[in-house]
């Protein structure tokens, strides 16, 4: 993990906050997803399981839909569509049985059967602020062949995060602030990429640019965590890269030292907010959910 704290310095404006890193990383375990075979649910047949790395159950949106792409031994692809229930499970089709599945989440409409080879596009919404909105914006890519299973005694497929996440984690230490009444915004961030999805890849589209709200979840009544996914992409230092909302008066920070946001981690933004005003506290870069990708794994 790289850590490099802010050089200490003055800022005028409301700005202030705390090293809460690992604070936050606790609250993403979820519930178990399911995938189970139509043809052979009823006789315990192939079910997969999404975990971490670690073996903690994790869970998809439920309503959200994965588009899985069944390539057969000639070649031929055939798209299919499965829905996540409101417990996280989904019900995986029966011609999926003994071919490979390039699958992904969250679905495209307009992604059809030649997106393998066409390198579609996807772009983040600019709008996270909701947890529905931020769920569309993170797209995850996953690839089960004959030789993946091999390499796994359960049959893992693994969903790898395709873009980059940004945290920013606001504590307050006047004890004073409606919490409710902070936003966070990121500033002309690249919102586009290419999706290489056999490749299991993305390049950004450097030219499409974009505001992004985050999404904020109150986690304390002193602390504030906020959240968006961006385009993997390089950022100048001194930058403006994130405005910071409290009670209607915006402040625009700029990046203290030029960072890379690459795919599958999290770039982190700690502040503190104290009697002199909001005040960067620090930055960091690590994995996903500071534990790494979710995998899926398929049980006979």
């Amino acid at each position: 993990m790289k850590h490099i704290p802010f050089p200490p310095k003055c800022v005028q404006a409301i700005c202030c906050l705390a090293s809460v890193l690992f604070l936050w990383s606790a609250c993403s375990k979820q519930d178990e997803f399911e995938y189970i075979d139509d043809t052979e649910s009823a006789t315990g047949g192939e079910a997969v399981t999404a975990t971490d790395e670690n073996g903690n159950k994790v869970t998809l949106t439920p309503g959200s839909v994965i588009g899985i792409y069944v390539v057969g031994e000639d070649g031929s692809v055939i798209l299919k569509q499965v829905v996540v229930d409101e417990n996280g499970n989904a019900v995986l089709p029966a011609s999926t049985a003994g071919n490979s599945i390039i699958a992904y989440t969250p679905y495209q409409e307009d992604w059809g059967d030649d997106a393998l080879t066409s390198n579609p596009v996807f772009t983040v919404k600019s709008n996270q602020s909701t947890k529905e909105l931020f769920a569309a914006s993170d797209l995850m890519i996953g690839i089960r062949t004959e030789t993946t299973r091999a390499d796994n005694n359960t049959g893992g497929m693994v969903f790898h995060h395709m873009l980059a996440k940004v945290a920013v984690h606001i504590i307050d230490e006047t004890g004073q602030v409606d919490l409710n009444r902070i936003s966070a915004e990121l500033l002309n961030v690249n919102n586009s990429v290419r999706v290489h999805l056999m490749e299991q890849k993305v390049s950004t589209i450097e030219e499409q640019r974009t505001n992004i709200n985050m999404l904020a979840e109150m986690i304390t009544d002193w602390r504030v965590s906020s959240y968006a996914i961006v385009a993997p992409q390089y950022i100048a230092e001194g930058s403006d890269f994130l405005a910071i909302t409290l009670y209607g008066s915006k402040e625009i920070y700029p990046i203290p030292q030029a960072a890379t946001l690459e795919s599958g981690k999290t770039y982190t933004i700690n502040m503190r907010l104290t009697e002199h005003g909001l005040m960067p506290d620090g930055w960091s870069i690590t994995d996903w959910d500071e534990e790494g990708e979710e995998n899926l794994n398929i049980r006979n």
